[in-house]
């Protein structure tokens, strides 16, 4: 097989050496951890499982320790590792974590982790507002709104899928491509330079819904962590209702706050 083309398995006496190309413009530990995030995102390597000593990867990948330690640090750096001294380095249990500072959308999460990540957006259509909702969502969406279906998929796997009405004044204006390349609110903010105010959203454990199962490739009852958000604008006006959910897997919210006795 020519060199260029070696690419990451060789067969060797002491068993498969995933080999990095030396020659590429991409540093040998970039390629590494490219290699390890995609083995832990896919679950080759269970939540929690251990990924290996820095001796026994740089035996796997043929390079020295340092090369290693570099890799090592790119994936604490994207929050996908759990370094425990004198115990090893272990896969996250979940991939994106919210510490609820503020109410942002899994588009803001997945980049803040440099992840490699896709948005599908299956349905989009101005619809007649859902009977079925609260008189005041249906006051603040109109007699129609906007109902936009989008997953998103983080370094191929479908981490989370939301259901989001907007405002018919507002939907109207917006395409497909605009909700594929930003998020709802840059595109408040950029486009109509509305302030955003304060938000509200429920949080709970659940099991996904015929939809949301088709959407992440699951089984329908699997447990998943289910999001109802209500967005409002600095004016007090609804700009966005949205059911969010995650695979129970890729998802946590880490979240630090003052003890009290009251």
């Amino acid at each position: 097989m020519p060199d260029r083309f070696q690419l990451y398995f060789l067969i060797q006496a002491g068993g498969i050496v995933e080999v990095i190309e030396k020659d590429s413009s991409v540093p040998m530990y970039e390629q590494i951890a490219t290699l390890l995030r995609s083995d832990i995102l896919q679950k080759r390597i269970a939540s929690g499982g251990n990924i290996g000593t820095h001796t026994e990867l740089a035996q796997r990948f043929g390079v020295s320790l340092i090369t290693i330690r570099k890799a090592i640090r790119l994936l604490a750096d994207d929050g996908l590792i759990d370094i425990v001294q004198g115990k090893g380095t272990f896969a996250k249990s979940t991939v994106l974590q919210d510490h609820l500072t503020r109410l942002t959308g899994a588009s803001n999460i997945i980049s803040e982790r440099h992840l490699a990540a896709k948005v599908e957006v299956p349905t989009f259509e101005i619809i007649e507002t859902p009977s079925c909702f609260d008189v005041a969502v249906k006051k603040g969406l109109g007699p129609k709104c906007l109902r936009i279906e989008r997953v998103h998929l983080v370094e191929g796997v479908r981490t989370a899928y939301a259901e989001i009405f907007i405002p018919q004044k507002y939907g109207e204006h917006i395409t497909k491509a605009d909700v594929e390349d930003y998020t709802i609110y840059q595109i408040y903010e950029n486009r109509w330079q509305l302030r955003l105010g304060k938000g509200k959203q429920t949080i709970r454990a659940d099991r996904a819904s015929a939809k949301a199962a088709k959407a992440l490739d699951i089984e329908e009852g699997w447990p998943v962590l289910s999001i109802i958000r209500k967005a409002y604008s600095a004016a007090g006006e609804l700009v966005e209702y949205m059911f969010l959910t995650y695979e129970y897997t890729q998802y946590s919210f880490d979240v630090e706050l003052m003890l009290s006795s009251r």
